[in-house]
């Protein structure tokens, strides 16, 4: 029952154990703001950071 509310990483979305994890604010994809999202490690966080300004910034073929 307690394994329902362990965090898990916003990148890999492996479980994060508890008080190890690294709290970031992100942007997130359609909404105006950031929010706090929990990584398990500073790489991951970097890299959803990465994959973020590459989705926004690769606007090509899309609808809008």
């Amino acid at each position: 029952m307690l394994a329902l509310f362990k965090k898990k990483c916003e990148f890999c979305r492996v479980r994060i154990a508890q008080n190890s994890e690294v709290k970031r604010s992100v942007k997130v994809p359609g909404y105006v703001g950031t929010f706090e999202k929990a990584f398990c490690c500073e790489d991951h966080a970097e890299m959803y950071e990465q994959e973020l300004g590459n989705m926004t910034t690769n606007k090509s073929g899309g609808c809008c």
